[in-house]
């Protein structure tokens, strides 16, 4: 399992997820907001960056979820933490 931290910016609405994981990365924008952050050496996910988290997921957290644990490889009911805990 990978272990994550999760903080939100109330001001600016963005969600911050950090692995543990350090080393050069690589950094992928997608049409939805979320700014990916990989090791360049095997792929794994060292940080996820949710622009307009609240305005934009708020309806859709299980989505959002989903998103987060494939990038993490892990699948969804085994997840460490869902990203509806930051949204209450």
């Amino acid at each position: 399992m990978v272990d994550f931290d999760l903080t939100y910016d109330h001001q600016t609405d963005v969600l911050y997820v950090t692995t543990k994981l350090t080393g050069a990365s690589f950094i992928t924008h997608g049409d939805d907001g979320i700014v990916w952050s990989h090791q360049i050496e095997d792929g794994q996910l060292v940080s996820m960056t949710v622009v307009d988290f609240m305005s934009h997921w708020q309806g859709d957290l299980a989505a959002l979820t989903g998103k987060l644990h494939e990038q993490l490889f892990m699948p969804c009911p085994t997840g460490p933490v869902s990203v509806e805990a930051v949204a209450n």
